[in-house]
């Protein structure tokens, strides 16, 4: 994914009008180029509530948690559940081309100066990423733009979990396809079209949208040809509510600095009662919708997630510090009307 005539991303802070930016044809790191603000996506991981939530963490048959994953039923009307038609999601696999994915950009925003972060701020690295975490590309206005997004356990094994601002901005963005380990321009799994976008109520019919229902479950299609479910091939997250804010995560995105997904190894705290965050340098655009998961295998990239970069400043206005919204019953009903939505998809 590069930026603007680049083969490459700049180094723009998180998607869909989330982080910070770097100014397109500046040196990397110049102080001068970093001018911009822009928010990001961000991703989930938590634990199990009383009557509800926890996925399993590679595989439907190993919860991070050790609980069931939620029983299918009637759900309150407190998700919003958007259909993507045949036709629609034709047209996204026919769009995605590899030269299209790598000028897609963040969308962006106004950026204010940046102050120092906290001593001992840890610093993101660049790798190629794990089968589990992915890139989530999208138009809006005839404009190319990618998001960070993750494959959560379900029942029905075709979900994916990312940021409500990279879906749903005043309305609901087209040709969406999720691209799993997306890196150097690579598609080891190939592209899935998005077959529906669930997002709270909250989020669709407040304005400015609230921060604490910035999340959103997609359920996506296998590529042309295919029938296996995502989860079956790429492995999952495990989802958890109520976990808490303070625990050691590591945190995966897509910057708009490289073409490849960076990761850090930190630790969460409580922001507000509604919000969690983080330090770490280099979480620039494109970053929104990250999962922030404990318990991170770097072998599979399997573990619990209970964030994404997203929620307040829709992920942050600098860098080096990222939010989330915390992961509390508010996502029970999003996540059961997504699974009920997608088992009766054909």
């Amino acid at each position: 994914m590069a930026i603007q005539g680049k083969l490459r991303f700049r180094p723009r802070r998180h998607g869909a009008g989330g982080k910070h930016r770097r100014e397109a044809g500046g040196q990397r790191g110049a102080e001068g180029n970093t001018a911009k603000m822009l928010t990001r996506n961000r991703v989930i991981r938590g634990t199990v509530l009383c009557a509800a939530v926890a996925l399993v963490a590679g595989s439907a048959a190993e919860a991070a948690t050790g609980s069931p994953a939620p029983a299918p039923g009637p759900v309150p009307a407190r998700a919003v559940a958007h259909l993507v038609g045949a036709a629609a999601q034709h047209a996204a696999r026919a769009f995605w081309t590899p030269a299209r994915m790598e000028t897609a950009t963040p969308e962006l925003s106004p950026r204010v100066a940046r102050p120092s972060p906290p001593p001992h701020t840890p610093t993101a690295t660049k790798y190629s990423g794990v089968p589990t975490i992915g890139a989530l590309f999208y138009t809006t206005g005839g404009r190319t733009h990618f998001c960070t997004a993750s494959v959560v356990a379900s029942t029905t094994q075709n979900l994916v979990l990312t940021a409500a601002h990279c879906v749903y901005s005043r309305g609901y963005n087209s040709n969406i396809e999720y691209v799993p380990e997306y890196h150097n321009g690579k598609q080891p799994y190939g592209g899935w079209p998005v077959q529906t976008i669930t997002v709270s109520s909250a989020w669709t019919h407040s304005s400015p949208p609230d921060p604490k229902y910035d999340f959103a479950f997609l359920s996506v299609a296998p590529p042309a040809g295919t029938t296996t479910p995502i989860q079956e091939v790429t492995g999952s997250l495990a989802l958890g509510v109520n976990k808490g804010f303070a625990h050691p995560i590591e945190v995966v995105g897509y910057n708009d600095s490289d073409s490849a997904p960076i990761r850090c190894l930190t630790s969460s705290f409580k922001f507000n009662s509604t919000q969690m965050e983080f330090y770490c340098r280099d979480y620039w655009t494109g970053t929104s919708g990250g999962p922030w998961v404990i318990g991170y295998r770097a072998s599979n990239g399997t573990g619990t997630v209970f964030g994404n970069i997203g929620g307040y400043e829709q992920g942050g206005v600098y860098d080096w510090a990222s939010y989330s919204p915390y992961y509390g019953s508010q996502v029970i009903p999003v996540f059961q009307t997504a699974e009920n939505t997608a088992r009766q998809r054909p």
